[in-house]
């Protein structure tokens, strides 16, 4: 694993810039599991199929999803306060960095959870924690939610559940 990621997390990266350098960051870390082309586009699946999975991304995604899952009602009306949306993407930002430095997918699978799904997990943990504004740690959190939905809509995952978006 890499040192930074390592000691410090995605702490590190917020400190030395912007936040869109961390999905970069973080996919470069992944990236040297695979081939130097491995997170172009995703190539597109046939009409029902679904992208593979391995067990360190199920057990990831399923810790994200037991973080967040209990709490989209209060997010969606709004209920929550900083620290929680703080101690929540403390939780993703954990789970996210046990999958970046584990997981063993398939250079397509690793493609397309990349572009569909780990940026935007990236993102609202980190606006989650960072972000002195409510308002956008809520957003953060409704985006981490959909990045979940996005999850279970496009990759192999037995028994994933995560609900419908709100107002659905």
């Amino acid at each position: 694993m890499h040192p930074a990621l390592h000691k410090n997390g995605l702490a590190a990266l917020i400190a030395a810039g912007c936040l869109g350098l961390a999905t970069p960051a973080l996919a470069a870390e992944h990236a040297h599991h695979h081939a130097p082309d491995a997170h172009a586009a995703a190539p597109a699946l046939k009409p029902g199929q679904k992208w593979a999975t391995d067990d360190t991304l199920r057990r990831g995604m399923d810790s994200i999803r037991q973080t967040m899952s209990p709490r989209q009602e209060a997010i969606d009306k709004g209920r929550l306060g900083s620290r929680d949306y703080q101690q929540m993407g403390a939780a993703v930002h954990k789970s996210i960095v046990e999958v970046v430095s584990q997981c063993k997918l398939p250079k397509d699978a690793d493609s397309a959870l990349h572009s569909i799904v780990l940026g935007d997990l990236v993102q609202g943990a980190e606006l989650m924690q960072k972000s002195p504004k409510v308002d956008t740690q809520r957003a953060a959190a409704l985006g981490v939610l959909q990045a979940l939905r996005n999850y279970g809509e496009y990759f192999q995952h037995p028994g994933w559940s995560l609900g419908p978006a709100p107002g659905r």
